[in-house]
Order: structure tokens, then C-alpha cells, then sequence
């Protein structure tokens, strides 16, 4: 159990998934916590949380930056962007968007609902005709300075290496 309120345990969620630490992301969760995905088979346990983590830390460089929040009782909804490289495409740069509804319960993540898209008609990921850099969001061109903010960048002494 955490005195954590549910914004602030999704926040704290957030910052510990850009070290890849598998036991670390575990611990934001509920033992019978469910994460479940528009593309993937959901994931039962912090355990297999933090793991899908600590892989794409190590394999695709991947970042998680928090957008936008609301709370509202024990629920959080938030925008999220993810900053990754693409090992299929030389390790380029890219950029998913998403929105994700957490349920907060005794201070821990019970579950999480994964809403995101981005595939070869929109590969960027961003949301057609809105103004992501003008409102402040994570850009491609923003990359080294917000994985900095947000405990991705290169002198992260905590993160996972490949």
C-alpha cells in the first residue's frame, strides 16, 4: 500500500518506467493488477509489467513521457507519448501517442486500459491538425531534452542499458 494519492502514484508509475527496472515498475501495482492493450495480449501482473518494460528500455531505447492528466476519484486518465527507436529501420527516431484509464486501489495500480495507434498511414502517431509542440507536448524535436526531464537521458545512472 502506498499513501500515495492516484495522480501521484501514476506519476511516480511513469518515472520508473524510464528505468526499465522490471521490480521497480512492479511496485506501483496490485498483485492481481491487469494491463490490457489495443494490440497485445494484456499483461496479469506487475511482474509481466515491469518486464515488458525493461524490454523495450532494452531493445528499442523506449521512453514514456506524461502529457496530461486527470483524476477523478479512485481514476486516472492520462496522455502519454512514447519516444523509441526502431531497430527494423536503423534505429530511427519515433514517436507513439496514447491515452491510458488507470484504477488506483489502496494506493497501487489495479489496472490500466491502453488506448494508442500508430502503424504506416500515421507514422508519426500524432493526432492529425492539433499542435503538439504548440502546446507544450513531446516532439521528436524535443527528444534529448525530455528524456532528460523525465529520467531517460544519457546520464540516467538508474536506467537499464541494453
Amino acid at each position: 500500500m502506498s499513501d500515495l494519492g492516484p495522480l501521484e502514484c501514476v506519476t511516480a508509475y511513469y518515472r520508473d518506467l524510464n528505468t526499465g527496472d522490471p521490480d521497480r515498475v512492479a511496485s506501483h501495482f496490485h498483485a492481481d493488477a491487469h494491463h490490457y492493450y489495443t494490440r497485445l495480449e494484456p499483461n496479469r501482473s506487475g511482474r509481466e509489467i515491469g518486464e515488458l518494460t525493461e524490454q523495450g528500455v532494452k531493445f528499442l531505447d523506449a521512453s514514456w513521457h506524461l502529457e496530461h492528466a486527470i483524476e477523478q476519484g479512485d481514476e486516472v486518465v492520462i496522455e502519454w507519448t512514447m519516444l523509441w527507436r526502431d531497430p527494423q529501420h536503423d534505429g530511427a527516431k519515433r514517436l507513439d501517442r496514447g491515452t491510458e484509464w488507470f484504477v488506483v486501489r489502496d494506493g497501487l495500480i489495479a489496472e490500466v486500459r491502453a488506448y494508442h495507434h500508430s502503424d504506416a498511414k500515421n507514422r508519426k502517431g500524432d493526432l492529425v491538425g492539433f499542435d503538439h509542440a504548440g502546446r507544450d507536448h513531446t516532439t521528436l524535436e524535443r527528444w534529448d531534452g525530455v528524456r532528460e526531464r523525465d529520467g531517460a537521458g544519457p546520464g540516467a545512472a538508474d536506467r537499464v542499458r541494453p
